[in-house]
């Protein structure tokens, strides 16, 4: 997966290991609930840092709901445009660089999967929409 995240992360690469479960009061919701949740690992890497936000490959071991999501705003790096799990950051954001997000800033690059009748792997790719690469352009630097 590709996302652009809210702030400059701090690290070029690592892994967020935290259970997943339904948010106690907001039941729309996800959290991280490392004592009733559900294992989750996402490992990451910043691909670029943008003005005010990073570019990040997200790689899923696990599938959990709004995983990505909720693991990027555990860190305190929610994803552009996610107004759910980032509001504040969000808002944040757009007072910064005046870009506010049509959507959240995600997109599933590549997915594998075993095909369920023939069992043979399978690889779908898909190029980034366009108002996803016109995001990283408004955000991009300038130095």
């Amino acid at each position: 997966y590709l996302a652009i995240v809210c702030g400059v992360l701090p690290r070029d690469r690592g892994d967020i290991r935290a259970a997943i479960a339904r948010h106690p009061t907001h039941r729309k919701r996800m959290a991280v609930q490392d004592d009733v949740g559900r294992a989750a690992h996402t490992s990451y890497r910043a691909l670029e840092r943008l003005r005010e936000a990073t570019l990040v490959e997200a790689l899923l071991h696990t599938g959990r709901t709004h995983q990505i999501r909720v693991h990027f705003q555990h860190l305190g790096f929610p994803l552009v445009g996610d107004l759910t799990y980032g509001h504040r950051q969000n808002n944040r954001l757009s007072e910064l660089t005046h870009y506010t997000a049509p959507r959240l800033m995600l997109h599933a690059q590549r997915i594998t999967f075993t095909h369920p009748h023939t069992g043979r792997k399978l690889a779908v790719e898909a190029p980034c929409p366009a108002d996803f690469e016109e995001a990283v352009s408004v955000l991009k630097r300038v130095d």
